[in-house]
């Protein structure tokens, strides 16, 4: 029995490079940029989007095709990449400049709530509950390093498998528009 040769992508380094790259910048963008924090409250969307846009772009862009397989990793890398270096900016955001990204988005979320609450008494309870998460939000913090590593491993694990799901989705749409036609 002969041994198996592995097949190799036919996507080329820089195509792989140019995925990962792609992928991270969408993820920074929607979770350090104000307002576009927002498309991250549903599900994550943002980040998903990063994977689908990053594989569609590079797929078209370099003209192969790529399997599932192929398309979940090099979403999970970008997603990877994209958290630790989310994690690293919003440090920095929040050492130097002392903003945080996000406040507006849950300054959005906390006026529509409010403005729910008006109408439905019985979500009071949960509204100051929101309300008194947004003053925590808001107060200054300082991270040690210890504290960033861990929020860069964090966002990375958790970023990886939903930017990799996009990437699979957007293999899986080009595959359904080559079929149709």
């Amino acid at each position: 029995m002969a041994a198996e040769k592995p097949v190799q992508s036919l996507l080329p380094v820089e195509g792989k490079l140019y995925a990962v790259l792609l992928g991270t910048a969408m993820i920074l963008f929607t979770t350090t940029v104000p307002y576009l924090t927002l498309l991250n409250v549903f599900l994550f969307a943002g980040i998903f989007l990063a994977g689908v846009v990053a594989l569609h772009q590079t797929i078209m862009r370099f003209q192969v095709t790529l399997t599932f397989r192929e398309a979940f990793v090099l979403g999970c890398m970008a997603g990877l990449a994209g958290g630790v270096v989310s994690e690293v900016i919003t440090f920095f955001l929040m050492t130097f400049l002392h903003y945080r990204p996000g406040t507006e988005s849950l300054a959005l979320i906390v006026d529509w709530a409010l403005e729910m609450a008006r109408k439905q008494p019985e979500l009071q309870e949960q509204v100051q509950a929101l309300v008194a998460a947004e003053k925590l939000a808001l107060a200054p913090v300082t991270l040690t390093f210890t504290e960033l590593l861990m929020n860069m491993a964090f966002s990375g694990i958790f970023y990886a498998p939903i930017a990799g799901l996009g990437g699979a989705y957007a293999v899986r749409r080009l595959k359904r528009q080559a079929s149709r036609g």
